[in-house]
């Protein structure tokens, strides 16, 4: 069973990699197009790209370079998708992260990066656990609309005045606030007036930290 979903796992990795590098959808010419890229008859691409068998080790090597993307992430499923030059950014680094749900950012320690199905990029310097979210309310307004892309890192500890993600632990729920430490004192300052300041019980406290921005991305 395992190795049935290793194969489709792949063959969705492999097709979203090919969609990237601009290879004609699949039922108009992909398999002719792969199959011609790597050197293998139709058939053996169309097994790839069906999730019905797996390129040997040195040919998902080779399938990798070709299409810019991480071997391992190819291989696995396993760290960013890829880390390449961005035309026209100079020597600009940058790299894909997954794109979550709020829900899926509450559980990231669980969280099988490998099902991911969004992504987005970054150039700004991250652990290999970092992941984006997309404001979806009022709750960061007004310095923040709905519709903003936050890379948030899960490893990064936040400190005095960055914005901080967390999970309320009653509720479950994620949400995202300015940390302040004034002395022993934390506190979490919301970006909308309206939802006031947060002093986190130190014995007790009410949330769990999963991450700190590190790049927001807002369109005018």
């Amino acid at each position: 069973m395992a190795e049935i979903q290793d194969k489709i796992a792949f063959s969705k990795r492999l097709n979203h990699a090919l969609d990237l590098f601009g290879v004609p959808p699949k039922g108009k010419g992909r398999q002719v197009t792969v199959g011609k890229m790597f050197c293998v008859s139709q058939k053996a691409a169309s097994k790839w790209l069906e999730g019905l068998s797996l390129p040997d080790t040195m040919r998902i090597a080779i399938i990798a370079e070709e299409l810019k993307v991480n071997v391992e992430w190819l291989t696995y499923g396993a760290g960013p998708i890829n880390t390449e030059a961005m035309p026209g950014i100079g020597d600009s680094r940058w790299k894909r992260v997954p794109l979550l749900t709020w829900e899926q950012a509450g559980d990231y320690a669980n969280f099988d990066v490998k099902t991911t199905e969004k992504w987005t990029w970054t150039d700004v310097e991250t652990g290999p656990r970092s992941y984006a979210l997309i404001v979806e309310d009022e709750s960061m307004m007004p310095r923040y609309e709905p519709g903003t892309t936050v890379i948030v890192d899960f490893d990064k500890e936040p400190e005095h005045r960055n914005i901080a993600f967390f999970k309320w632990k009653k509720t479950q729920d994620v949400s995202c606030a300015q940390l302040l430490i004034d002395g022993p004192n934390r506190y979490l300052k919301s970006h909308n007036p309206d939802y006031g300041t947060l002093l986190i019980n130190e014995e007790d406290p009410q949330i769990i930290f999963c991450g700190t921005a590190r790049q927001i991305f807002m369109t005018y």
